[in-house]
């Protein structure tokens, strides 16, 4: 059991890095000696003295909060669970990592709280936070300049809970990247305004960022349909890397009206890109039908070029990982025989993935032709665990199994959870993983966690 230790007072403070401060304290501490045990104590801050650069933000805005933040102790570095003890009267160092609640402070935006959260992300990861921050920001405007509420106006699909905005990271051995993906906020709760909203992001994209709209053009009619549209317009994604520009995309609801059902939008989007004959490839994918393999997202990289990907993506009913996995096998590129462990170890079960479905996406490129580059299963993770540190920990055995470092991945965490890890199970959504060429790669997927640290199951059959 932690105890309290609202003795300790700091009396000078000095940024380390983005969410991170070194602290010195007194303490005048009563029994002798207080324990401070990372993950879960908290200090109070009262009237520190801050130095640092201009830019950085002060330290209330760093937690989000106005008024005392909640600390994240940290003794002598970065550790699992540190500890540091002090005597009555002693000065001792610690590093601290700022914490708050998990549900946004009221008054918070959506464009402080994303942007504050990337450039956390992207200064961790060593890339370049100032630019990947500017872009972040203009994929908010001009919707996320609104206030962060208790619960969404418009119950965003990128999110269990509803938050509009979530953060990935790929793992491999080579490479390493940050992601963002986003809904674009209508001002009125309809499809139609989701639409307004959607469109003038993509317009900001290829205008301002140099993504390249023209494929998107030849299929808007079908995902943005003018009678009776449905459902969400669309989803924007950003995709960070050490080296190299942004890399932007869309993904596109196949449900989008009532008029074309999912099976022939997706058909006919393939056609008018060029990948008719891809068809092909995912009906024998999907052999068990579409009603138990629905098709549920078409992905596009606002890109052009032999490389440029198209993504069909499936939400499965009553399947096993294991027949994925096989099934998967229609993609040259795949290596049959992992999928089945990695659920198992990711969600602490085996066999069929009832209560929230299984996802899987085949990936289309004009250099592969009609069969698919790549095949990917995304294992939902919030339904599976008690809480974010039990899929933390379970996420870090799948990485050391496949020889991928731990590090990085915490030290992403870290910045992307405003709450100690066992207070929810809402902030890991998915994690997916794919060998090619006999190298891992790994991908974990943040939800923003505005609204709800316990979402409920989604997608349920019906």
């Amino acid at each position: 059991m932690v105890r309290p230790v609202p003795s300790l007072w700091v009396t000078a403070c000095t940024f380390v890095r983005h969410g991170c401060v070194a602290l010195s304290v007194d303490t005048h501490a009563s029994p002798p000696r207080a324990a401070v045990e990372a993950e879960e104590a908290s200090l109070f801050v009262k009237g520190p003295r801050i130095s640092g650069k201009r830019r950085q933000p002060s330290l209330p805005e760093c937690c989000g909060i106005q008024g005392y933040p909640t600390l994240l102790v940290l003794a002598d570095g970065p550790a699992k669970q540190a500890h540091g003890t002090a005597k009555p009267g002693e000065r001792r160092n610690f590093v601290v990592v700022l914490r708050t609640e998990s549900r946004a402070p009221a008054g918070v935006s959506f464009v402080d709280y994303g942007v504050s959260t990337l450039a956390r992300l992207l200064d961790s990861a060593g890339m370049d936070a100032e630019h990947g921050t500017r872009v972040l920001r203009g994929m908010l405007t001009p919707w996320g300049g609104g206030r962060i509420g208790e619960r969404p106006h418009w119950h965003s699909d990128v999110c269990a809970d509803g938050s509009p905005i979530e953060f990935s990271a790929a793992f491999s051995r080579h490479c390493r990247e940050v992601r963002v993906l986003v809904e674009a906020l209508p001002d009125r709760p309809t499809t139609p305004a989701a639409q307004e909203s959607a469109t003038e992001l993509t317009r900001i994209l290829v205008q301002d960022f140099g993504a390249d709209g023209d494929r998107l053009a030849k299929i808007t009619d079908l995902f943005l349909p003018d009678e009776e549209p449905t459902g969400f317009a669309m989803m924007h994604a950003v995709v960070f890397t050490p080296t190299g520009r942004p890399e932007f995309k869309v993904y596109l609801n196949p449900n989008a009206s009532r008029g074309m059902s999912a099976v022939e939008r997706t058909h006919e989007a393939l056609d008018r890109l060029g990948f008719g004959k891809a068809w092909t490839a995912i009906a024998d994918y999907a052999d068990r039908g579409f009603d138990l393999d629905r098709i549920v997202y078409v992905s596009l990289d606002l890109a052009d070029g032999p490389e440029s990907r198209v993504k069909v993506y499936f939400r499965h009913y009553d399947v096993t990982p294991e027949y994925l996995d096989t099934r998967m096998e229609i993609s040259a590129q795949h290596e049959r025989g992992f999928l089945g462990e990695f659920c198992r170890k990711v969600t602490g079960r085996a066999g069929e993935v009832r209560n929230q479905p299984l996802v899987s996406n085949l990936t289309f490129a004009a250099a592969g032709g009609h069969l698919p580059v790549s095949a990917t299963l995304y294992v939902p993770l919030w339904v599976h665990a008690e809480n974010d540190r039990t899929v933390r920990d379970r996420i870090s055995a799948v990485m050391a199994g496949l020889g991928l470092p731990d590090s990085g991945y915490r030290a992403l965490l870290d910045h992307v959870a405003r709450r100690p890890l066992p207070d929810g199970r809402g902030i890991h959504t998915y994690a997916s993983a794919r060998v090619q060429h006999g190298l891992p790669r790994v991908t974990t997927y943040w939800s923003s966690e505005l609204y709800d640290r316990y979402p409920p199951a989604r997608y349920q059959r019906g």
